[in-house]
C-alpha cells in the first residue's frame, strides 16, 4: 500500500492460523529458545500454565505473517522499511490455538516523497481473547514518488 491508500482508523482483519507443534520446534531451533515451557510437556504441565506455551516472539511473528498475507497488505507495494516493532504479551498461547489479527491504522505522518504509518494490531485466539498487542511503524512510498 502507498501512503495515500492508508486511512486513519482503517481496520484490516486477517484470516486465522493454528499454531502447531512444528512451529514451536522449528522456531526454538532457529532462535535457540530452548525454554522448558516451550519444549518440555512434563515440566510445563507442572507450571502455572498447565501445558506448553508458544513463545511470544513466535506469536508476534505469525501475526505479522498474517498481515503480510492480506490482499491489501501494508507490507507490499509501496512498502520501504519496517522502522520499529514492539509487542505486549497479554495471555499465553498454546499449541493448537488459532490466532487472528485485527490491524488499525493509528497515525500517518507525511514526508516529501514518503510517509510514516503506525499500525496497531490486536491478536486474538479462537475464543476471542486478546493474547497480544503489536505496534508496527513503517515507511512507505507516496504514490507520486513510485
Amino acid at each position: 500500500m502507498h501512503f495515500e491508500d492508508f486511512k486513519l482508523n482503517q481496520m484490516l482483519s486477517t484470516r486465522g492460523r493454528t499454531v502447531t507443534e512444528t512451529d514451536v520446534v522449528v522456531f526454538s531451533t532457529l532462535t535457540g529458545a530452548f525454554n522448558s515451557l516451550f519444549l518440555n510437556e512434563d515440566y510445563a504441565r507442572k507450571s502455572r500454565f498447565g501445558s506448553r506455551i508458544v513463545p511470544g516472539y513466535l506469536t508476534a511473528s505469525i501475526a505479522t505473517g498474517l498481515i503480510y498475507q492480506l490482499p491489501d497488505s501494508p507490507f507490499e507495494n509501496g512498502f520501504i522499511a519496517l522502522l520499529s516493532s514492539s509487542f505486549n504479551a497479554l495471555k499465553s498461547v498454546k499449541i493448537g490455538d488459532t490466532i487472528y489479527c485485527d490491524v488499525v491504522v493509528k497515525s500517518k505522518q507525511e514526508k516529501e516523497r514518503t510517509g510514516i504509518i503506525t499500525l496497531e494490531s490486536s491478536v486474538r485466539n479462537q475464543s476471542g481473547e486478546k493474547v497480544l498487542e503489536i505496534t508496527h511503524t513503517i515507511l512507505v512510498e507516496k504514490r507520486s514518488a513510485a
